[in-house]
């Protein structure tokens, strides 16, 4: 079974994460020190995953969630960017 890491920033609201590290349990903002927080638990996540998914809804991503990602491309993870796709209304 392939384990899955997913990245993003969470300047892009709203959104509800259905399911996160047991010990994330509160919302941190984008400040360094929640993102010091969060990288507490997200960096042994990657460590443990087989793929990283970065989450790019503007196909942007911000300074914190560079730094996961450059985290994951040190331990040499697979990366996928997650995108949103173009879909035609009028089908």
């Amino acid at each position: 079974m392939t384990r899955i890491v997913i990245l993003g920033s969470c300047r892009y609201e709203p959104y509800d994460i259905v399911l996160v590290p047991r010990n994330l349990g509160e919302k941190y903002h984008n400040t360094e020190e929640g993102y010091q927080k969060a990288a507490a638990s997200f960096y042994p996540a990657i460590e443990m995953s087989d793929e990283v998914w970065v989450y790019m809804p503007e196909g942007k991503i911000g300074e914190h969630t560079q730094r996961d990602l450059d985290e994951a491309i040190k331990q040499g993870k697979k990366v996928l960017k997650v995108v949103p796709m173009e879909v035609s209304r009028d089908e």
